[in-house]
């Protein structure tokens, strides 16, 4: 791993989630009523991947998750992860940052269940046991680490056979997208730790086919990818139309034409541990 690289991003996302030590333990409690509500939140983040993020629990759901043994990769403030242990899971919450593990074990512990946070680099895992995960959860954080060697091997050897991976993350197909996130990252002054080097595709994706089968991807969002330039606007009524408008287009096009979702922006990807 880039030690000047990883240690960028480390002190980026440290900055951004120490905000949040700040607040009150009642304002950190995850369960599945508070994710919902922070999804239908206008004036929340998880807004504008509302859609997305409901794809992801409904993947997360496709099989029982209490007992599962569950890592939250790349876990940032946690919502997930936290809330996969209020459903049961024994869930493991790993992340780059030391101020996301601190918020998060807070968040647990105001959440009334008990989780393990680890503060490590994805491709030194050393601290986990080979085949320790039933279920890996990913929120837009492997595009970050598959840059690293080794990190793919590492995901690959803390999994048990069979095990699955879902992934929420940003989808490459479109080379016009593409280009327009460049320019929305350039034009807003986006820190280059928030970039994204590699963004997932097919391609991408031969790089997890040693390890992983049954690679299945979900795409969504098409002309609906225009909410990124709506940003921090949803509580507008009239942005909140847009986006549902085009997300009917989106509906129609894709029944109509289904190579077009590789067009599209978002994608939710499943795969099992060969």
């Amino acid at each position: 791993m880039d030690v000047t690289t990883s240690s960028a991003e480390r002190d980026f996302f440290d900055a951004h989630y120490k905000q949040f030590l700040a607040l009150p333990d009642h304002a950190l409690r995850v369960d599945r009523a508070i994710l919902e509500l922070t999804l239908d939140d206008p004036a929340h983040p998880s807004y504008e991947r509302r859609r997305l993020l409901r794809a992801a629990i409904a993947a997360l759901e496709a099989e029982p998750l209490a007992g599962r043994a569950v890592l939250d990769y790349g876990c940032g403030p946690g919502d997930m992860g936290i809330w996969m242990a209020t459903e049961g899971a024994r869930v493991t919450l790993l992340d780059l940052s030391p101020a996301a593990i601190e918020l998060v074990e807070r968040r647990g512990r105001a959440s009334g269940v008990t989780v393990r946070g680890i503060a490590a680099d994805a491709s030194r895992l050393d601290m986990l046991a080979g085949a320790s995960f039933d279920l890996v959860y990913a929120a837009a954080a492997l595009h970050h680490t598959m840059k690293y060697p080794g990190a793919v091997e590492e995901l690959a050897r803390i999994m048990k056979p069979g095990g699955r991976l879902v992934l929420c993350e940003t989808w490459g197909g479109n080379p016009l997208l593409s280009q327009a996130r460049k320019l929305r990252a350039k034009l807003s002054h986006e820190a280059e730790e928030q970039g994204e080097e590699i963004v997932m595709s097919w391609k991408v994706l031969e790089d997890l086919k040693p390890h992983f089968k049954d690679i299945q991807v979900s795409q969504q969002n098409l002309l609906a990818m225009g909410k990124r330039l709506l940003r921090g606007r949803f509580t507008s009524g009239a942005a909140r139309a847009v986006v549902r408008g085009l997300e009917l287009v989106d509906a129609a096009l894709l029944t109509i034409a289904p190579p077009l979702r590789n067009w599209c922006g978002e994608a939710i990807i499943t795969a099992r541990r060969r």
